[in-house]
């Protein structure tokens, strides 16, 4: 899961490069994280969440991440129209908020 953050911040950058290549790789990337977010994802709610209160952990997670899709999806294509290295930055910037939080629920966890 440590990846994942990383993996997305690059596929802007690569997705919307000048070439059809490095846009493919950036697009392999892209699938390679949803891949792995598809099948670590429910097995880390069910870690983090008590068997008790497993099927709201799971709707929670699935309706934030829904409105997050719909918000960042909206950001992302409002960025694209109007300006690609900040639609970079603002994604790598998120994904790096997205791992410290990723690495503290992990800290929490283990302590």
């Amino acid at each position: 899961m440590v990846v994942l953050p990383v993996m997305v911040a690059v596929v802007p950058a690569l997705a919307f490069a000048g070439t059809w290549t490095v846009a493919l790789v950036g697009v392999l990337i892209w699938g390679a994280a949803t891949g792995l977010q598809d099948s670590t994802v429910k097995a880390l709610v069910a870690q983090l969440v008590p068997a008790s209160r497993r099927g709201t952990g799971y709707g929670m997670f699935a309706a934030v991440q829904g409105v997050a899709a719909v918000a960042g999806g909206a950001l992302a294509g409002g960025l694209s129209a109007r300006s690609v290295p900040v639609l970079v930055v603002i994604v790598a910037v998120l994904q790096l908020a997205a791992l410290v939080l990723l690495l503290g629920t992990l800290h929490t966890q283990r302590a």
